[in-house]
């Protein structure tokens, strides 16, 4: 059926008779009914059934006749038909997320109803349940977005569409999974141009700015961002690529995927379907004569060879790494295959980092003073106020320690790696004190900060006496 055919039946569409037919069974047969002629003219994009068929007869009592449809024209009839159904549902939550800077919306099956939870400053909280029924049509009317099979319920599936609220765009990355009692989705959301990275955003002190800036000098070196899933490392990295960022060298990156555009910067998306990974997309890189790089996380020996490799050949290679310390970074590289003389000969820096909620400024209140060292320090409390979602908490603030592997740490050290994790530790317990003093977090969280990291906590003991 040709283009013309298409639009002529879209055209002749009689919304009275389409909706007529339920949303949830439109979708899942491919199936819409037209208008009526001397026949009820029904498009569907498979071949028809005698169970359609007879659900349809029972529907609106008539001969029908059917026609064969492209499946994405049918879907886009379908969305023109109920268009305004569950909009108000979808833009509601997407609106509440994004005014919380939420970064994913779960929407989890539990059986006789589902519960929508949003992760806000790393924790997640629910926001409001809904019925079965409301959810089949928001999955839906998501998945079609997404460009997602909406008929497959048995298979994990990935997607992504971009929404735009205030005048501002926002992209969606979903994935769905099958759960006992149907289909979890998950919506990431990158908020894009929305985010300024800079230097001062980083919440780094005046000596870890000096060293950030000293490893950003350099020409050439590997240079890794390390901490766990939603430590803030990409963030780190975008401030970096930012502050260096001038018309006189040419910065590439390789991101899977891009989460906000830098002007002045080749940004180049992952994409498995024309086989460009990590490991593929830095050759190719590479041959564009670039100064600086920034590959979004190394986890493979190929990756990890290669980036090395142009990090010994005078380019300026920025990345990521899953692990907890300085000396995991090494031990992972170990792990894929590099030789310690090559992880030695091109690391320059390493900055460790976590993210810790900090307390509602709203609502904060003084809990006890302390004087420690002769200085009188407010510790704070959280409490909860509109605000902040009655929290107690807004936003998050980086922990971090910064290792420069220069030849003057070479020297000194012999296992250079193990005595950077003793100069980690105690770095980043001196980032959560400043926290502590500024009134940003509560002395249980300290606590239990040090003793998540397990960190030595002893030399500040005084402050729970």
């Amino acid at each position: 059926m040709n283009v013309k055919e298409n639009n002529m039946f879209i055209n002749k569409l009689n919304l009275n008779i389409s909706r007529k037919i339920n949303k949830q069974f439109a979708l899942e047969n491919k199936v819409i009914p037209l208008y009526r002629e001397e026949n009820l003219i029904v498009a569907l994009a498979k071949k028809e059934s005698e169970e359609i068929k007879r659900e349809l007869n029972f529907i609106f009592n008539s001969e029908i006749k059917f026609i064969l449809i492209e499946e994405k024209i049918i879907y886009s009839i379908i969305e023109k038909t109920f268009s305004g159904e569950n909009d108000d549902l979808e833009l509601d939550i997407l609106k509440k997320a994004i005014d919380l800077s939420a970064s994913d919306i779960h929407m989890e099956p539990r059986g006789s109803e589902v519960v929508i939870r949003f992760r806000v400053d790393g924790i997640l909280f629910m926001e409001r349940k809904i019925k079965n029924n409301e959810y089949n049509i928001l999955l839906s009317k998501i998945k079609i977005k997404a460009n997602v099979d909406i008929t497959e319920k048995r298979r994990p599936q990935d997607g992504k569409y971009s929404i735009t609220l205030n005048e501002k765009e926002y992209s969606l990355r979903i994935s769905t999974i099958p759960i006992i009692y149907g289909e979890k989705l998950v919506i990431r959301i990158l908020y894009g141009k929305v985010l300024n990275y800079s230097m001062d955003s980083l919440n780094l002190n005046i000596k870890q700015l000096e060293k950030l800036k000293k490893i950003m000098s350099l020409k050439n070196g590997l240079f890794i961002a390390t901490g766990p899933t939603g430590s803030g490392k990409s963030t780190t990295l975008y401030a970096m690529l930012q502050y260096i960022n001038n018309d006189e060298i040419n910065i590439t990156t390789l991101e899977d995927p891009i989460e906000t555009i830098i002007p002045g910067i080749n940004q180049m998306n992952l994409n498995r379907k024309a086989n460009i990974n990590f490991a593929n997309g830095l050759r190719n890189v590479l041959r564009q004569d670039p100064d600086t790089i920034m590959v979004g996380e190394i986890r493979d020996e190929e990756t990890a060879e290669i980036a090395i490799s142009a990090a010994l050949t005078g380019h300026k290679v920025y990345s990521t790494i899953h692990s907890k310390t300085p000396r995991e970074v090494y031990l992972r590289l170990e792990d894929m295959g590099v030789k310690s003389y090559l992880i030695r000969d091109s690391l320059v820096g390493i900055i460790s980092q976590r993210l810790i909620r900090i307390l509602c400024n709203k609502c904060k209140v003084i809990s006890e003073k302390k004087i420690v060292n002769n200085e009188e320090i407010n510790l704070y409390e959280s409490c909860g106020c509109i605000e902040c979602n009655n929290t107690g908490y807004k936003g998050r603030k980086m922990v971090a320690s910064i290792c420069i592997i220069d030849d003057d740490i070479k020297r000194v050290y012999s296992n250079i790696f193990q005595e950077i994790n003793y100069l980690n530790n105690d770095e980043m317990l001196d980032s959560l004190e400043e926290l502590l003093k500024l009134g940003d977090i509560t002395k249980v969280d300290f606590k239990n900060f040090i003793m998540m990291e397990g960190l030595n906590e002893s030399k500040y003991r005084r402050y729970f006496k």
